[in-house]
């Protein structure tokens, strides 16, 4: 395993207990709920997105066109019942990037 951790963190952290089957099991739903959430809402139709979770912590990854993709993804999956919090890992296209940094200037 590859880790940047120090032997004290490694150490901390081997006193962790492992993830029970049934916690596995718990985030596989959590999972496929969040999922069924977020194809359910038609403003995020063409969103192509990626969830992982570990312990009820959702990360969701992927590309939004704009950034109300973005932060309306967050909106919906944080309330999936389970979630105990969303990192939110969605990257925004260049040309909305672009688009809100010559609003900026003007």
């Amino acid at each position: 395993m590859l880790t940047n951790e120090s032997g004290a963190d490694r150490a901390r952290m081997a006193d962790l207990p492992a993830p029970s089957i049934a916690t596995v099991r718990d985030d596989d739903h959590i999972a496929s709920q969040a999922m069924g959430a977020l194809e359910r809402e038609n403003l995020l139709a063409g969103l192509r997105v990626e969830l992982s979770v570990e312990q009820g912590w959702l990360t969701i990854s992927g590309a939004a066109a704009h950034e109300v993709e973005r932060s309306a993804a967050e909106c919906v999956v944080r309330y999936v019942p389970g979630v105990r919090g969303v990192t939110n890992r969605l990257t925004v296209a260049m040309a909305d990037r672009r688009e809100q940094s010559s609003r900026r200037h003007r």
